[in-house]
């Protein structure tokens, strides 16, 4: 019956009103979709090993990562501080009273370093780049410049999204980074403010709680949001042909697909990290 329900739906259109015939086109188009995602992120992924056009690919990069990391960077430090303060002030606090200081290094590590940390720094990015380059280049889809690239035998691919598939996946990274040595730091500062807590039991507990696992499942779950991100936002904005306010519906369907797909990925790693 499953393999029927298509031809059902193609038979039935031309009776259905305009709002009914729009569903029915995303149910034809539902299972297209995923394939279509995996088909871009292969492609972004083989473009790793060409040769053609380094210097300009390799500065369209570079430009990304300044875009995506430096252009925000004031907003990472300040929530990075505030995520650093709200976990260690308020743990410290309860902690000491029952001299269980050397719990810190483990709530450290397991909330900043393996789990609000990558979490927080995709969703800056989803909302920082991925948007921005969904709207660039659904108006560049729009104006016609992609099909111009494409005339001129450029692979819009290779020039546009190649670069800022990786530029969003290095910043996401070096954001990661950036908001793990903050929350620790400035935590640390606020937490001698309330509480008595030597730096040196502070960080014997800290590095005797963390351990290479969590680095690794910290780092690959920022390699696969950004990888993600990255991917949904270059598909959603080659897709926009004609109209100006197709580039807002596809930057909204992308930055919600991108959510639920970080969603799903991160339970996966999670589950296979504690299993």
């Amino acid at each position: 019956m499953k393999r029927k329900r298509p031809e059902v739906i193609k038979r039935l259109r031309p009776h259905l009103d305009k709002g009914a015939r729009r569903m029915a086109d995303a149910l034809l188009r539902a299972p297209d979709r995923p394939l279509n995602l995996c088909a871009v992120f292969a492609r972004l992924l083989l473009f790793s090993f060409g040769r053609t056009g380094r210097r300009l690919i390799l500065r369209e990069t570079i430009k990304e990562i300044y875009l995506t990391s430096l252009k925000g960077i004031n907003v990472v430090i300040y929530t990075a501080l505030m995520l650093g303060v709200l976990v260690i002030v308020h743990a410290t606090q309860q902690l000491v009273k029952v001299q269980g200081e050397e719990f810190v290094g483990w709530l450290l590590v397991t909330l900043v370093v393996r789990e609000l940390g990558p979490v927080w720094v995709a969703f800056f990015v989803l909302l920082h780049s991925g948007t921005a380059i969904t709207v660039d280049l659904g108006n560049m889809s729009v104006t016609g410049e992609i099909e111009a690239l494409r005339t001129m035998g450029i692979d819009p691919y290779r020039f546009l999204g190649f670069p800022r598939f990786w530029g969003l996946t290095i910043s996401l990274v070096a954001l990661y980074v950036l908001t793990a040595f903050i929350a620790i730091i400035g935590g640390f500062l606020f937490a001698k403010i309330f509480s008595d807590i030597f730096w040196g039991d502070f960080w014997r507990s800290f590095l005797h709680a963390l351990e290479w696992v969590d680095l690794a499942v910290g780092f690959t779950r920022c390699i696969v949001f950004g990888m993600v991100i990255a991917t949904v936002s270059i598909y959603f904005g080659f897709k926009p042909k004609d109209k100006l306010g197709e580039v807002a519906q596809c930057t909204s369907t992308g930055a919600m697909l991108s959510l639920v797909l970080c969603a799903s990925l991160d339970l996966l790693v999670v589950t296979i990290y504690y299993l």
